[in-house]
């Protein structure tokens, strides 16, 4: 359940595991049987950071954590030209062949908290789903640095986090509940499983750290935040 393991490690030779490691048990033990489902699962999921951050065609989006690239299709369709970046390299590779229909899209590896491939004030909007739930306040904070270079003025960020609130309790805090009791034993048996587990956060801390590298937040709906570059 380390980092390493269940995301840098991931091979092409293993969809199933990839798949996995991108959405969890939700489409069952065998996802890959399901995989129409998961890409109309994904790409409505990303309409709403889309639609959140105002994405247009003017614009050049900086997807973060890219993954198999169900997701950058719907941001594909809607930018000027995508840049997925991700820290696996099975991942990139898998959508770089889900999406050669599309022209454009560019690919980065990177590596984590590193955005060093990316060009200063070259991106408008940075758009990451599904990966700021594993992020601490610390990764949180060194990501938004990496932002404020690579983003144009008035650039936005929109991401969702795992929201430490949610534990209260309440139907719609039901799957977040089974996250949390399903992690807890990964990492009593062995701590150092942590940077592949849920990171819980606040919205008041996460707004902190930006205003830090220099942000301010726009929205906050449900566990999804924007923020601009000031």
């Amino acid at each position: 359940m380390t980092a390493d393991k269940a995301w840098v490690g991931l091979s092409t030779e293993d969809f199933r595991d990839m798949l996995i490691a991108l959405i969890g048990f939700r489409f069952g033990p065998e996802p890959e049987t399901r995989l129409p489902e998961i890409r109309e699962e994904r790409q409505q999921y990303a309409a709403q950071f889309l639609r959140m951050a105002g994405v247009g065609p003017g614009d050049t989006v900086l997807e973060l954590g890219s993954g198999c690239g169900f997701g950058t299709r719907a941001v594909a369709l809607l930018a000027n030209k995508v840049v997925a970046c991700d820290i696996s390299e099975a991942y990139l590779s898998y959508a770089q062949q889900e999406l050669k229909d599309l022209d454009n899209i560019e690919f980065h590896h990177v590596e984590s908290r590193d955005l060093s491939t990316i060009p200063d004030d070259s991106i408008d909007k940075v758009v990451s789903i599904s990966v700021f739930i594993h992020f601490n306040i610390y990764d949180i904070y060194l990501y938004f640095l990496e932002f404020k270079r690579i983003l144009r003025s008035k650039g936005k960020v929109v991401f969702d986090f795992a929201d430490s609130h949610r534990l209260a309790g309440g139907i719609r805090s039901r799957n977040m509940i089974d996250q949390f009791l399903e992690h807890a034993p990964f990492y009593k048996e062995e701590p150092s499983n942590l940077p592949g587990l849920v990171q819980w956060n606040s919205a008041k801390g996460i707004e902190g750290a930006a205003k830090l590298a220099g942000f301010r937040r726009v929205k906050h709906r449900g566990h999804r935040l924007l923020f601009e570059l000031k």
